[in-house]
């Protein structure tokens, strides 16, 4: 398995040689997750999806599956075709460190067989340094979401279960938990981007909000696409920031450099990120985890360092 770099040419020089196929990330699929593998061989699909670990996604519909769900089914979908060689564009980057691990096993698995993989991860690519701008929040930062459940369209369990949230002051938090977990769920329902189907939100204004894949707007479409997103975000006069996965598409400079202006900004804004960055982790004031939909702690981040086992045993249990 080898990483290439789509800044100095290896990219360029490996598909020329090789003349894989080439899997992007963002591919619009439709239907259940099960009719999707299913499409060459049956019995092929389920043992990929066994491998991989998302028996339990058959049944659920690809655009309901989280960010990292939709990857991991992406990554089978590809490998269904037993292709000879084939690059995978940033496969990594919306998954948890479990399944990053699990993924890249079984990836080096697949190149034992045979199959020539090549994949790109921006986050390896060198950068230079740079200085990311913020403004200031004026207003008091307020959000009031009480006994909030929402479940996607023709799905039977609720991706978000009797979620409260109350923040009325400056700082940081982050939301975390795997793949599925209902992170991003929850900050469209922060939003307003979603309607809950039982409790209530609110806020004291309006709140910036960033999804984790903005197709449309005024952004460049270029490498540095993220880093105009989160310029503008941080720019914005909103006192509530709701961010998803902010640092995915990052290099380490550029990750620096955004985290540095984010902790400014959050000494005057309730700022909400869901990540499964442990740098991102380490600079919160407080953690929101989720398992399955439900809150199972809310509170101080040095709290939950002392009382998670994970997060003693692993590097980046997220």
């Amino acid at each position: 398995m080898q990483w290439l770099s789509t800044v100095d040419g290896s990219l360029e020089a490996y598909i020329e040689r090789y003349r894989p196929r080439v899997i992007r990330m963002n591919q619009p699929f439709s239907g259940k997750v099960g009719h999707l593998l299913s499409r060459v061989d049956s019995l092929r699909g389920a043992e990929l999806a066994s491998l991989l670990q998302i028996d339990a996604l058959y049944p659920k519909a690809f655009d309901a599956c989280s960010s990292g769900e939709q990857q991991i089914v992406q990554v089978a979908y590809a490998l269904l075709d037993q292709p000879e060689a084939i690059v995978l564009i940033e496969p990594f980057r919306h998954l948890d460190q479990f399944r990053r691990e699990h993924l890249e096993m079984l990836l080096r698995r697949t190149s034992d067989l045979g199959v020539r993989i090549g994949y790109t991860e921006r986050a390896q690519e060198s950068s230079e340094d740079m200085k990311i701008t913020f403004r200031q929040s004026e207003t008091i930062p307020r959000i009031d979401a009480t006994d909030v459940s929402y479940r996607h369209p023709l799905q039977a369990t609720y991706a978000i279960e009797e979620v409260t949230v109350q923040m009325n002051e400056p700082g940081l938090t982050v939301c975390i938990g795997t793949n599925g977990s209902g992170k991003s769920t929850l900050l469209e329902l922060l939003a307003r981007s979603r309607r809950p189907l039982r409790g209530r939100v609110k806020r004291g204004e309006r709140a910036a909000y960033l999804p984790a894949e903005t197709e449309y707007g005024p952004f460049p479409k270029e490498s540095n696409r993220r880093i105009a997103q989160l310029q503008a975000v941080l720019n914005d006069s909103a006192s509530v920031l709701l961010l998803d996965e902010p640092t995915v598409d990052l290099t380490n400079g550029e990750r620096t450099a955004f985290l540095e202006a984010l902790l400014k900004k959050s000494e005057s804004a309730r700022v909400l990120c869901a990540t499964h960055d442990l740098a991102l982790v380490d600079q919160a004031t407080d953690v929101i985890y989720l398992a399955s939909g439900r809150v199972v702690f809310q509170g101080e981040r040095s709290l939950f360092q002392e009382r998670s086992t994970l997060w003693s045993h692993t590097s980046s249990p997220f």
